[in-house]
């Protein structure tokens, strides 16, 4: 009788804006406990190269290619149009995916905000999240913001084969508990699959440390 051996699953975790060495297991003053803990009983890079922008260092991380090959060489600006990585890219969770895996993301896509550019057009089979930056959850704190007629943000939730759908407006009050919806789903997700026997990709896209800075009441 032959045993096969079971994937693994695979919890990817991106945290926005923190720098490598703000970490106490690089060094950082910061107090960094339980990653500190974490980072003890796994492997630790200490050469890590990125983009110095959101959606370039995004899709570099899910194509394992430069951006410039994705059309993802820098942050779009409002009122710049569309964007978004190239549809026929590869990515990572499309290899999991093929492989059998389940996929999802939570969090921080900003790789494309339109039908056809969001996490399920690009091998998730669920997501939960923001479409762009976390800039926009201050947007209609601005004095002129609904004059200039501009969409108000929200927060999506989408699976593959059916268009992605808001779930709440994303605002300075939003802001503040949006890290913990973004676990919650995740750990929900680790849970169902866990109880399925099936192997699992999960991209955690973390809003912190990027402004606007609303914590959590807790």
């Amino acid at each position: 009788m032959t045993h096969q051996k079971k994937k693994p699953n695979i919890v990817f975790m991106l945290v926005d804006n923190l720098g490598w060495g703000d970490l106490g297991c690089y060094g950082g003053l910061a107090p960094t406990p339980r990653l500190d803990q974490l980072a003890s009983k796994g492997m630790r890079f200490k050469n890590y190269n990125v983009e110095s922008q959101c959606t370039p260092t995004r899709s570099a991380i899910l194509t394992g290619r430069l951006p410039k090959r994705s059309g993802t060489i820098s942050v779009p600006l409002p009122g710049q149009g569309h964007y978004g990585m190239a549809p026929w890219e590869y990515t990572l969770a499309e290899l999991f995916s093929d492989a059998g895996y389940a996929t999802a993301l939570y969090g921080k896509w900003h790789l494309g905000d339109i039908e056809g550019r969001l996490p399920t057009d690009q091998g998730f089979d669920e997501w939960f999240g923001i479409k762009n930056t976390t800039d926009e959850a201050g947007y209609t704190s601005y004095p002129m913001f609904h004059e200039a007629g501009y969409p108000i943000p929200q927060i999506w939730e989408g699976v593959k084969g059916s268009p992605s759908q808001p779930v709440e407006e994303y605002n300075l009050e939003s802001r503040a508990l949006i890290e913990e919806k973004i676990t919650q789903r995740t750990v929900q997700f680790i849970q169902r699959k866990a109880a399925d026997d099936q192997p699992f990709f999960t991209y955690v896209g973390f809003t912190h440390m990027h402004p606007p800075f609303h914590f959590h009441p807790d």
